[in-house]
C-alpha cells in the first residue's frame, strides 16, 4: 500500500498515524487497533497491560537522569466516530482510510469522503512516537489507550487505575492549538418513557416540519441560545391546539442526545384543517425568526397533507400529555458561571424525540460542572416525568474535573508555549464531557491537563488535521516532559 505521509516530520509521529488511519478502528470494534498497540509494545520491549475491556497501559521506564522523577501518564482513547460522505462507500469495520494526497499537499491530513479519526489518533500516534524514541529526556511514561470514549467514555469507565503511579496526566484530546483545557462538566444521560394510549382516528394525515436549525454540540453550543427543534414543535402544537382539535400519530427530532437537534417532524390528524395548519406555520415561522434573528436566521417551517384515512393515533388525553411534557421540561442553560457569564455551569437538552400513538420517548443529556447540580437536575426531570406516569432511566454517567488553581503542568505549558510561538496561551474550563473527569475522580491530587493539535470538522467527513500544527504540539509535548 502506498504511504501518503512517509516524507512528514517528525517521521515516526506520521508513520503511526498513517498505520492507524489503516486499522479499522470504530467505536465498539477496537480490537484490531489494540492489537497493534500490543504488538508494538512487545515489538519495543516494553511492560504492557490490557484489559478484557480493550483498555491498555504500556509503560516506559524513565531516561537516564529522570529516576528520580514522579512518573507522567499520556492518555489518548483507541475509537473513532465513524461518518461518511453519501457518494461514498466505505465500510467501518473493514476498510482502511483513504488518506487525500492533496490536501496534504495544502497542509492538511484529511480523508476522502470519511471521518479521518485524528480524534484521538493523534494521541495514539504521539504516544508511540514518544515510546519508541530512546533519544528522548522524560520520566517514567504510563501510557493510556482508552477504548469507546465517543459513545460515553465506556472504556475509562471501567479501567482499574490502581495500574497507574503518575500523578501528572497529560490527555491529547483537544482540537485547537493553544488552547489548554483545565477543567470540564460531568454529565450524564436520561431517557425519559411516557406511556399513552393509541386509539384510531378517521380523517387527513398532516406533516408538519420544523427544518433549518444550525444545532451543534449541546456542550459547545448550549450557551449560544441556540433553539432546539424538538422543544420548539412543542410549542408550534401548543399553539395550534388552541386553534383546532388533531390527535398526534407520532413525532421523529434529533438524532443523539447531546446535539442541539436541528429538526423535527410531527404527524398529525384532523378533520380538513390545514388551511388554518398552513396559516399557523406560517405564523409560526414569523414570530420565531423574529426571535431567535442573529442566532439562528434559516428557521422554517413546513405543512404538507400526507393522505386521508384512518390512522393510529395517541387519545385525547395522550396527545394533551405529550403537548404538555414538552411544554414542561426545561431546556438549555439552568445555570452560568457567576464570575463569567459566557460559562455555562449547568444545563440540559433534548436531544431525541420519539413519539408513537402508544408511547413517548426523550433522550437528554445533562451536564454541570458541580456533581450536586447534576444530580439536582436529574431529580427534577425525574418529577416531570413522573407526573405524566413516566419514568426515566440515567446512564452513560461521568464526574466532572474541577479546575485545579495550583496546578505545576499548566503552569510548564504555558511556558513552553509561550517560548515556542510567541503567543499567549489560552487556559479554559468547558461545558462539556472529557475523560479527564474519570482520572481526577479516581486519582487523588492528579494534575491534569488537555491539549491537542488544530483539527478542523471534528465527527464529520471534512475533518483534517493542520500537519504544522500537529508537528509543533508533538514538539511542545515533548519539551514538557523534558521539564517534568
Amino acid at each position: 500500500m502506498k504511504r501518503v505521509l512517509e516524507n512528514i516530520e517528525p517521521n515516526k509521529v506520521f508513520t503511526y498515524f498513517e498505520d492507524i488511519c489503516n486499522i479499522p478502528h470504530v467505536s465498539h470494534h477496537t480490537e484490531k487497533i489494540a492489537d497493534y498497540i500490543e504488538a508494538f509494545a512487545i515489538k519495543q520491549g516494553l511492560l504492557y497491560d490490557r484489559d478484557g475491556y480493550g483498555n491498555l497501559v504500556v509503560y516506559k521506564d524513565a531516561s537516564e537522569g529522570y529516576e528520580e522523577h514522579p512518573p507522567v501518564i499520556i492518555q489518548g482513547h483507541t475509537d473513532m466516530v465513524g461518518a461518511v460522505a453519501e457518494n461514498c462507500e466505505h465500510d467501518f469495520l473493514k476498510d482502511p482510510l483513504v488518506l487525500d494526497e492533496e490536501s496534504v499537499k495544502n497542509g492538511f491530513i484529511k480523508a476522502v469522503g470519511t471521518t479521518l479519526g485524528a480524534d484521538d489518533g493523534i494521541a495514539i500516534a504521539y504516544a508511540l512516537a514518544i515510546l519508541s524514541d530512546t533519544t528522548l529526556k522524560h520520566p517514567r511514561i504510563e501510557a493510556v489507550f482508552t477504548a469507546d470514549e465517543e459513545v460515553g467514555m465506556l472504556g475509562a469507565a471501567v479501567f482499574n487505575f490502581s495500574k497507574l503511579q503518575g500523578r501528572v496526566l497529560l490527555n491529547i484530546d483537544s482540537e485547537e492549538e493553544g488552547v489548554f483545557l483545565t477543567g470540564c462538566a460531568g454529565g450524564m444521560r436520561c431517557d425519559v418513557t411516557i406511556p399513552l394510549t393509541a386509539t384510531g382516528r378517521q380523517g387527513d394525515l398532516i406533516s408538519v416540519s420544523i427544518k433549518g436549525l444550525i444545532g451543534g454540540h449541546s456542550g459547545d453550543k448550549i450557551g449560544t441560545g441556540r433553539p432546539s427543534a424538538n422543544v420548539l414543535m412543542g410549542r408550534l402544537l401548543d399553539g395550534l391546539r388552541k386553534k383546532i382539535d388533531f390527535s398526534i400519530s407520532s413525532i421523529n427530532g434529533g438524532v443523539v442526545d447531546n446535539a442541539i437537534s436541528t429538526a423535527c417532524e410531527a404527524e398529525i390528524v384532523c378533520d380538513g384543517d390545514q388551511g388554518i395548519i398552513g396559516e399557523y406555520g406560517k405564523y409560526f415561522e414569523k414570530i420565531i425568526k423574529e426571535e431567535y434573528l442573529g442566532i439562528d436566521d434559516n428557521i422554517s417551517v413546513f405543512v404538507g397533507l400526507k393522505q386521508n384515512g384512518e390512522f393510529k393515533v395517541s387519545d385525547e388525553a395522550g396527545t394533551g400529555k405529550v403537548i404538555s411534557v414538552l411544554r414542561a421540561m426545561p431546556q438549555g442553560v439552568i445555570m452560568r458561571n457567576a464570575d463569567d457569564a459566557d460559562m455555562v455551569e449547568t444545563s440540559l437538552n433534548l436531544g431525541i424525540l420519539r413519539v408513537e400513538p402508544s408511547v413517548m420517548n426523550m433522550g437528554y443529556s445533562l451536564r454541570s460542572s458541580y456533581e450536586s447540580a447534576k444530580k439536582d437536575l436529574a431529580d427534577r426531570v425525574t418529577t416531570i416525568a413522573k407526573s405524566y406516569g413516566g419514568s426515566v432511566k440515567v446512564s452513560g454517567e461521568y464526574p466532572a474535573w474541577t479546575y485545579n488553581p495550583e496546578s505545576k503542568v499548566r503552569e510548564i505549558a504555558g511556558d513552553i508555549y509561550r517560548e515556542q510561538t510567541g503567543k499567549e496561551p489560552v487556559f479554559r474550563t468547558i461545558h462539556a464531557g472529557l475523560e479527564c473527569g474519570l482520572f481526577y475522580q479516581n486519582i487523588e491530587g492528579i494534575d491534569i491537563l488537555s491539549f491537542g493539535p488544530d483539527i478542523y470538522d471534528i465527527h464529520t467527513f471534512e475533518e483534517r488535521l493542520d500537519i504544522e500544527s500537529a508537528k509543533r504540539v508533538y514538539e511542545l509535548t515533548v519539551k514538557m516532559l523534558e521539564k517534568m
